[in-house]
């Protein structure tokens, strides 16, 4: 016997909530309405109420109670059910039931909450509803909440290794109980493959099936009711995202539901919806409900173990997503309208999988391929964040985490709160790749003299294309000194890697502006272009961005004093070039050149 786990737990429960004076129900059930755990013994009949026919129409299905499960984890009981409906036997547990109301002695007594994969039998554990009830009181809520990911802004803002720490802090983060609720996702399953692991730390799984089919059945989702289908929105409009599973209670504008948690976070804020059933698919591992999600209908508010709470008519805040897609393989431009949740551990994430997924919504990305792209981050203040660069051969590594990182950097930096307006993408794809590396470079001559220019030819060597060679211009600076120096032919990343070591300070956050000042100079780097430097003597001292080059001896001791609180660093100086090319360039040499007088 196994526990639903990552792979195959999911039921959906969403539990109706209580107003803020219906709190202490928790202590005190209502007798005439719900059935207390020490009432319930083996052998008592029993039904539930969930949707399992194509649509949202609520039906019974009998159960009967084998046991009262004591401590099942430390301190909280469940109630072990069999199902004796013929539609219940004949696909064992459900994944999507996850929430449905259970009735004993005709008042409500918990709800289906968890089950096995691969029984032969329809078992389900039943959360009781005084510990549903619960969810979202000041004494359970004070006790939750999920610890939001931590960065190292002291340190150069780097987007690729953000993004890895990133990754690795949601594989870390442990999955509250195990039990996953179905997804309705129009993703195409690479998209959803490749996430996987993601949406399981967000308490979802993709249906074995296949996407959901969403369109004009999504419009009979009615409104919330006892049984009825409840849906987490997480992605919404064009591209959907959402968990779904069912209501168990309803008091007042109050949605209980799942009998488990999505993620265990605690207070959250998420859109919730009502929607449909297509079908339930039964497998030899489980069954589980193919549903979709109608229109938002409030807000989710708490996420707790034993349930979810939300909020009927409060309006959610999101964030509207256009995404504009052209692709080598598709005769028309396609633009996806969406809005996503407006959350800090998850908004990142899903806007990752909008954006892999509106890219191969017509197929998977060749071998060969490049990727022209431009972003805009509208912040609420008005402020705006540009991305307007290329990526060849990489698939979607670069084009999707370089947006998707600086919206997690802004959503969660420590400095202060900042509220995202909207986020626009456009992405062309081309079947042709543009890759190059740096083969060899030649200086016109390695002995110059000050305010002399060097012209660097330089070999490009493509992937079964000619080989290319272009020359690059680098002036040497009027003052320098005699002697020998360096000169580095880069592509984009190897700039960006000196930049950063020569002049960490104009990458570093202290602030929200700074912050913000080197996200855009991150954006700047275009990988098309090919970059030489030289570094030159400076001298001078950096104390935070404030750059004071060029100071006299005497002024240079004073300010290293060693009583100054803030940290002095040096100063570093080089000079540059650049060109643009028809290639995104990989690689580096260096070349030695010598200064005479």
């Amino acid at each position: 016997m196994r526990h639903f786990g990552a792979k195959t737990a999911v039921f959906c429960v969403f539990w109706a909530g209580l107003m803020a004076g219906f709190s202490g129900a928790a202590e005190t059930l209502d007798n005439t309405q719900y059935i207390d755990i020490d009432e319930i013994r083996t052998d008592m009949d029993a039904y539930c109420l969930t949707v399992f026919a194509p649509g949202s129409t609520v039906e019974k299905f009998g159960l009967k109670v084998l046991s009262v499960v004591r401590n099942h984890t430390a301190g909280r009981h469940m109630i072990l059910v069999k199902g004796t409906d013929e539609r219940f036997i004949h696909s064992g547990a459900v994944q999507g039931c996850s929430g449905s109301p259970v009735f004993i002695d005709g008042r409500l007594a918990g709800a289906l909450a968890a089950g096995w994969s691969g029984n032969l039998d329809s078992l389900y554990l039943v959360r009781p509803i005084k510990d549903m009830l619960a969810v979202g009181s000041v004494e359970t809520a004070a006790l939750s909440g999920a610890a939001k990911a931590e960065f190292d802004f002291s340190q150069p803002l780097d987007l690729t290794v953000y993004h890895q720490q990133f990754l690795e802090r949601q594989q870390s983060r442990p999955q509250s109980g195990g039990t996953l609720l179905p997804l309705s996702t129009s993703l195409p399953a690479e998209v959803c493959q490749q996430y996987g692991g993601m949406l399981g730390q967000m308490g979802l799984m993709p249906a074995a099936a296949g996407p959901a089919v969403l369109g004009e059945s999504a419009k009979e989702a009615g409104s919330f009711e006892r049984g009825g289908v409840l849906s987490v929105i997480l992605c919404g409009g064009d591209i959907s995202l959402a968990g779904v599973g069912t209501v168990t209670e309803i008091v007042g504008d109050q949605v209980y539901g799942f009998g488990h948690a999505m993620e265990g976070e605690g207070p959250i804020h998420l859109p919730m919806a009502a929607g449909v059933v297509h079908s339930v698919v039964a497998n030899r591992d489980s069954a589980f409900k193919l549903a979709s999600p109608g229109p938002v209908l409030g807000t989710l508010e708490f996420d707790q173990s034993s349930a979810v709470r939300g909020t009927i008519g409060k309006v959610p805040k999101t964030i509207p997503l256009r995404i504009e897609v052209s692709r080598f393989n598709d005769p028309q431009r396609r633009v996806y309208n969406c809005f996503l949740a407006d959350d800090r551990s998850k908004t990142s994430a899903i806007l990752q999988m909008a954006l892999a997924g509106a890219c191969q919504m017509q197929g998977p990305l060749p071998p060969e391929h490049t990727i022209r792209y431009t972003g805009r981050i509208v912040l609420e203040d008005g402020r705006s964040l540009d991305i307007d660069n290329i990526s060849s051969g990489r698939q979607l590594a670069e084009a999707v985490t370089e947006m998707a990182s600086a919206a997690n950097m802004l959503m969660n930096n420590p400095f202060e709160r900042v509220p995202i307006r909207s986020i626009e993408a456009r992405m062309d794809i081309e079947p042709v790749s543009i890759a190059a590396s740096i083969w060899s470079v030649n200086v016109s001559n390695t002995k110059v003299r000050p305010g002399q220019t060097i012209t660097a030819s330089v070999v490009l060597r493509f992937f079964q294309a000619p080989q290319k060679t272009v020359t690059l211009d680098l002036q040497v600076p009027d003052t320098l000194a005699p002697g020998k120096y360096k000169v580095r032919i880069v592509g984009a990343a190897g700039y960006q890697a000196f930049a950063a070591k020569a002049a960490p300070q104009k990458f570093r956050a202290y602030d929200l502006e700074s912050l913000t000042g080197s996200l855009e100079r991150l954006f700047k780097y275009r990988r098309d272009r090919l970059y030489a430097v030289m570094p030159v003597p400076a001298t001078g001292v950096v104390l935070r961005q404030h750059e004071l080059g060029e100071l006299p001896p005497t002024k240079m001791l004073l300010m290293q004093d060693a009583k100054r609180l803030l940290p002095l660093e040096p100063y570093n100086a080089w000079a540059e070039s650049s060109i643009s090319l028809e290639a995104v360039v990989d690689g580096a040499a260096e070349v030695e050149i010598t200064v005479e007088k």
